[in-house]
């Protein structure tokens, strides 16, 4: 029997569920969403290294798109059908038809009538043979990549929100995109609700703060949050929703009866989350991050207003991914006492039978632990990670790598053991984020059987360029910082400030935020950039850039190339940085003690 639909688009206002945030994610976020009586259901499953991830399944003979959506969307299938619940997903990946394909496929086996759209337009590696004079220019490093000296593997422009809207007024009931900007997903099905234009740049603004804050799921409400230590136990934190008004403003809250929070620091932490500077750009608008003010306004509830936006670019973000050559790890245990003079004598050894680090594309020696050598077996033991790659397959495979590795254990220090057996090479991809001019990218919406709809990119009079007119112009003016005429304690930046961090390709990106106005003007004078190389010395000479939000009582810096090529080529033991907010907020520092020790926090 066929399971009719009933759309709901009446209202004030459009509750949208993200019931997941990355390809690997829990399945049950639909599930706590349906309970939440949400309006759309918003998936994002394409973090920047799934594209590469799909393309070796399509490779390998399987799928192109996320193949784990079809699973979770046939457990709540009916639900969604009767209550006409619009779902929103970019898991179409490399292969947004073939995942739309098999949906119907799924409608079909349980009698159920939903019309399936896919977008499609991302994929521009013909676009680029054709156009073999294209400058892709990395927007990190200002370096141009030369084509015809790698093997491109994706290439795929950033789609925006009208794609979506115009599946959605064509009666589509689940729209499946490919490569399109996380927060683009939120922002479609809010403009298609509220009717809004191309020039709506505050409302679409709005929206893309919104989407960007719950993107990443739990990560809105207590998941990877540098102040969980004050709240108990936070269970498993709830998915996000963001109640949307017709002005775009925002009012972010979580799944019912699930665990986490929702406080304004949890938003500010997912707000400082992989942002470059003050104008966030996006396909649809240039969103001015200084303009957003974030205010508690009740348990669990978090407003988002105030954003400004600006026309957008002519360029859409492009990620091409080519191959970069072969990697391999290893992982020695050293325990106990003399840690120095191991390390030392087994680098020498492994380096006669492999050869020296500058022999290698890339080398890379890191150890991790001891905690105590006085301690316990675990507590006193360091391992030893050695990381390689080359473009040179047998330089780095099992028997010229791996195994070369194992064979001194017994000729080596004492305690010498190995995590792993030898391992053999695979292949990495690196990422190089380029732009493109939109009147290349041409994209269309496909809806079940129909003719394919051609959706152009808006034409707006008067395109912007940088710069921008946000950032400093609108910054107030900070006045002098804590007098230190208290004194000052030793402290961890962290135990006054919260903190968060991410990947952006090969660069990584790092926030920091005050709960107050006076522990902010200490911040903003004391964490500059000069700062922040002597707490890490890691960064050693690499481009780090800082951005001041006095909106958001807090800073970003961009940490250029910390990442190397990306996370599939990255050598660090955390390539994505994630742990470097943590890090930071470890790090002994001088703190006016007027600001340490128990400390009025503002209510929420």
């Amino acid at each position: 029997m066929t399971i009719e639909t009933k759309y709901r688009t009446t209202g004030d206002t459009l509750r949208v569920g993200q019931f997941t945030g990355w390809h690997g994610d829990r399945t049950d976020g639909m599930a706590e969403l349906l309970d939440s009586d949400v309006d759309v259901l918003i998936g994002d499953y394409l973090a920047e290294l799934t594209m590469l991830v799909l393309h070796k399944n399509e490779q390998r003979g399987g799928h192109g798109y996320v193949s784990a959506f079809v699973d979770v969307l046939a457990l709540h299938l009916d639900e969604i059908a009767r209550r006409g619940i619009k779902v929103v997903t970019n898991a179409g990946g490399l292969d947004a038809p073939g995942l739309a394909a098999a949906i119907r496929e799924l409608c079909a086996s349980r009698g159920i009538s939903l019309r399936v759209a896919a977008v499609v337009g991302d994929d521009v590696r013909t676009v680029l043979a054709e156009h073999t004079d294209l400058e892709l220019v990395n927007i990190d490093t200002d370096e141009t990549l030369d084509l015809s000296q790698h093997r491109v593997l994706t290439a795929n422009a950033y789609l925006g929100a009208w794609p979506i809207v115009a599946a959605l007024e064509r009666g589509a009931d689940i729209v499946v995109c490919p490569r399109t900007t996380d927060a683009s997903l939120l922002v479609g099905a809010a403009a298609w609700k509220f009717g809004w234009s191309a020039t709506d740049y505050d409302k679409l603004a709005s929206a893309v703060v919104a989407g960007h804050i719950i993107e990443c799921g739990a990560q809105a409400t207590g998941g990877n949050f540098s102040y969980f230590a004050e709240h108990g136990d936070l269970g498993l934190p709830g998915m996000p929703l963001a109640d949307i008004s017709s002005d775009g403003s925002a009012i972010i809250g979580k799944s019912v009866g699930s665990g986490g929070l929702v406080t304004a620091d949890t938003v500010l932490a997912q707000l400082f989350y992989e942002v470059n500077g003050h104008a966030y750009q996006n396909p649809d608008v240039v969103t001015d991050l200084t303009s957003v003010r974030v205010e508690g306004v009740g348990p669990d509830r978090v407003r988002i207003s105030g954003t400004v936006g600006f026309a957008p670019t002519s360029t859409a973000k492009l990620s091409l991914t080519f191959e970069g050559g072969y990697r391999n790890t290893m992982t020695i245990g050293l325990t106990g006492t003399h840690l120095a003079a191991k390390t030392e004598w087994v680098r020498r050894q492994i380096e006669a039978e492999i050869g020296k680090p500058e022999t290698f594309d890339e080398c890379r020696w890191s150890t991790v632990g001891p905690a105590d050598i006085h301690g316990n077996f675990e507590e006193a033991t360091a391992w030893l990670i050695l990381t390689v790659r080359d473009r040179d397959r047998k330089r780095v495979d099992r028997a010229n790598f791996s195994s070369r590795v194992v064979s001194i254990a017994t000729s080596s220090v004492p305690g010498f053991y190995m995590t792993t057996p030898p391992q053999s090479e695979r292949l990495f991809g690196v990422q190089w984020p380029a732009l493109i001019e939109k009147k290349l990218v041409h994209t269309s919406v496909l809806i079940d059987e129909e003719p394919g709809v051609p959706v152009a990119w808006p034409v707006i009079d008067g395109v912007a360029d940088e710069p921008y007119p946000v950032a400093e112009g609108r910054r107030p003016h900070v006045v002098h910082s804590v007098s230190a005429d208290s004194g000052t304690v030793t402290a961890t930046l962290g135990s006054i400030i919260g903190t968060r961090s991410g990947d952006k390709a090969g660069s990584a990106n790092l926030g920091a935020w005050a709960r107050d106005d006076e522990t902010f003007r200490w911040l903003d004078d004391f964490l500059t950039v000069d700062r922040l190389r002597s707490l890490m010395p890691e960064l050693g000479d690499l481009r780090v850039e800082r951005y001041v939000f006095s909106n958001l009582r807090g800073m970003n810096f961009m940490i250029y190339q910390y990442l190397g090529d990306g996370v599939s080529a990255c050598t660090r033991i955390d390539p994505q940085g994630k742990g470097l907010g943590e890090y930071l907020a470890s790090r002994m520092v001088e703190i006016p003690a007027a600001l340490a020790g128990p400390r009025e926090i503002i209510p929420e």
